[in-house]
């Protein structure tokens, strides 16, 4: 099977030649993994994992992104929130700056930019071209970034705590936040598709609305501000595109995914199996029949401290079950992080692509 092919089988809910694989990792994992295995880009790193996705995205060309003496740096857009190295190691960034945090009334919101600030700060010329490159080497399932600016998003423009508190105090700012922010949004996701001319099959998205236990935000809040926002965005583009709705929705997310299955999700991901009510068992016996899953390898817990036997088992034991008819793309359940040993990722990536499914 191709790669294509290999994910369109697994996401049609039948069983492929061996579960499709996706990957993520920090700038600092790849390096060393490009240090191991004597290559120098990302992408052979891909095909030596032998991954089916490939991400195509835009190029940004508005203002350029700033850096600060304190060492973060504008990430996204001009004007977008300032994101730090948490220290030394390598981990994952987090953010230090969010420019909305000034607001206190809608009417400072009318000259704010939002994720995407403008469209004509994104060049979407360079799609086409990049699926052909990737097409002279295999048949990849090719994904692209596009989604409504929900819960996370905002936070990130907002701060976490100023805006849970509007959301709870303030229902015409919330909204008009919301609203500012989605600025744009489905504009350029039409936009995105549409220069990959029907070679995208997937749309990324989604806002991190779980934590350990549960929720971020109650389900009457979800539904309040952010539901009717994914309909919409979503019936949108499968009015005009047929692609997969795939969701990055971390932590205990189980009483939202009713929700996200109407709202025309097909691929959730990461699958947290750490958090409350994540198991895998109950999550393909539940849903299994009406949503793909994406990730499920914890490295929370499991991938930095396990043994590459302990890897072994335990990726066949998630492939056996959620792979199971099919409705799975394998891959860590968030990027890996630096205190994960190499031997831990190549035994994952081997394993998945060795093991049959039962």
């Amino acid at each position: 099977m191709t790669p294509y092919e290999r994910v369109r089988t697994a996401f049609n809910h039948k069983t492929p030649d061996h579960v499709p694989c996706d990957f993520s990792a920090s700038e600092k994992v790849l390096e060393n993994l490009k240090n191991y295995f004597g290559v120098s880009t990302k992408e052979e790193i891909l095909r030596i994992f032998k991954i089916d996705k490939r991400v195509v995205a835009p190029k940004y060309i508005g203002p350029p992104l700033k850096e600060f003496p304190d060492g973060s740096h504008e990430i996204i857009v001009s004007g977008g929130p300032h994101w730090k190295k948490i220290d030394d190691a390598g981990f994952t960034e987090s953010c230090v700056y969010f420019p909305w945090s000034d607001i206190d009334k809608k009417e400072d919101l009318f000259d704010r930019y939002g994720w995407n600030g403008k469209l004509e700060w994104w060049d979407f010329s360079n799609i086409k071209e990049d699926i052909e490159k990737l097409e002279r080497e295999d048949e990849y399932w090719i994904a692209a970034h596009g989604d409504p600016s929900g819960l996370q998003h905002l936070c990130m423009w907002v701060g976490d705590e100023k805006f849970y508190s509007i959301l709870a105090s303030d229902e015409d700012l919330a909204f008009a936040m919301i609203e500012q922010h989605n600025k744009y949004r489905l504009e350029y996701a039409l936009k995105v598709l549409e220069a990959g001319n029907g070679r995208i099959n997937e749309l990324m998205g989604g806002g991190d609305y779980g934590a350990q236990e549960g929720l971020l935000i109650s389900k009457n809040m979800f539904n309040k501000y952010f539901k009717e926002l994914y309909r919409k965005f979503y019936s949108e583009i499968k009015k005009n595109f047929d692609v997969e709705i795939f969701f990055h929705c971390c932590g205990s997310v189980v009483d939202l995914i009713p929700d996200l299955i109407e709202l025309g999700v097909t691929i959730l991901d990461p699958i947290q199996t750490s958090a409350r009510g994540m198991d895998i068992e109950s999550l393909k016996s539940n849903f299994g029949d009406k949503l793909n899953f994406h990730g499920a390898i914890d490295i929370q817990q499991f991938l930095p401290y396990a043994t590459p036997d302990e890897v072994k088992k335990e990726v066949e034991r998630v492939i056996n079950i959620l792979g199971r008819d099919g409705g799975y793309m394998l891959s860590p359940g968030h990027a890996i992080q630096i205190d994960t040993p190499i031997e831990n990722i190549i035994t994952m990536c081997e394993t998945a692509t060795n093991q049959k499914i039962k």
